[in-house]
C-alpha cells in the first residue's frame, strides 16, 4: 500500500520510507482503503476485545456503534464468536451494527434503563463491555451492565470523570481496563482477519478536496463508516 506524504517541492509524494521494524505488511487481497481503516480503528477495537477476554458464546456489550464500534461488532462476533449487544444514540448506526452482526441493538435515548435491559437480555449481565463512545454516561452504564467478575475496557476518551462505585467494584470483582491501539502483532492479526474476509471495514472513499466537509459531517455525528481520503484524483 502506498503511503501519502509530502515531497521536497511541496507536492504529494506517492511513497515514503519507514523503518522496517515499525512496519506491518498489508496482506495480499486486502483492499488498501479497508487496510487504512484496520491500521487505526481495526487494531484498536481488536485489541480491546482481546483485553475484554471474550470467550465464544459469552455476551459482550459495545458502547458506541460508529467507526470504531462497527469494527468492534465484527471482531467480537466473527473472530471471537461472542454474542454482541451494540448501544448507541443513533438509529442509523445501530441499523448498521445489526446488519453486520450485532445480536441486539439498544438506543440509549429510547431506553430508560440500559443496564437493566442488558441484564434482562443476558440473564444477569454481560461478561464484558467495551466503550468506544466519547460519553461519561456510556462508561457509567458499562460498569452497571456487566455481571460479577466482568471486565470493562475503556477506549473512548471523554473529558469528564468516570463515576465508579468502590463497593460494587470490590464486591462484584469488576475489572476496569484501559486499552490504547495495539501492538504490531495485533495489527498483523487484525490485517489477516480482514484479508480472510471475516472482518470487512465499512469505508467510503472521498476525494481529498472533501476533507473540510468531512470534518463538518463528523462534528455533526453524521458519519457511520470510516472516511478514506483519496489523493489520486
Amino acid at each position: 500500500m502506498k503511503n501519502a506524504g509530502y515531497s521536497v517541492d511541496g507536492g504529494m509524494a506517492e511513497q515514503c520510507i519507514v523503518t522496517a521494524d515499525y512496519a506491518v505488511k498489508v496482506p495480499d487481497g486486502l483492499d488498501p482503503a479497508q487496510a487504512s481503516s484496520i491500521i487505526c480503528a481495526g487494531v484498536t477495537t481488536y485489541k480491546a476485545i482481546k483485553e475484554a477476554k471474550v470467550e465464544p458464546g459469552q455476551w459482550v456489550v459495545l458502547y458506541g456503534a460508529g467507526g470504531l464500534g462497527n469494527l468492534a461488532v465484527q471482531y467480537a462476533k466473527k473472530v471471537f464468536n461472542a454474542h454482541v449487544i451494540a448501544v448507541d444514540i443513533n438509529n442509523d448506526k445501530l441499523a448498521l451494527a445489526k446488519e453486520i452482526g450485532a445480536d441486539i441493538v439498544i438506543n440509549g435515548l429510547e431506553v430508560e434503563d440500559v443496564p437493566g435491559l442488558i441484564k434482562e437480555k443476558t440473564n444477569g449481565g454481560a461478561h464484558s463491555a467495551v466503550v468506544t463512545a466519547v460519553s461519561k454516561v456510556a462508561f457509567n452504564q458499562a460498569v452497571d451492565s456487566v455481571r460479577a467478575g466482568g471486565r470493562v475496557v475503556a477506549v473512548g476518551l471523554p473529558s469528564e470523570m468516570m463515576d465508579l462505585s468502590i463497593v460494587k467494584t470490590v464486591l462484584d470483582g469488576i475489572q476496569v481496563i484501559g486499552s490504547l491501539v495495539g501492538t504490531r502483532k495485533d495489527l498483523e492479526e487484525a490485517f489477516q482477519f480482514g484479508a480472510e474476509g471475516l472482518v470487512v471495514p465499512v469505508v467510503q472513499k472521498r476525494p481529498v478536496e472533501d476533507a473540510v466537509a468531512i470534518f463538518d459531517e463528523m462534528e455533526k455525528g453524521q458519519i457511520q463508516e470510516r472516511m478514506v481520503l483519496d489523493f489520486t484524483h
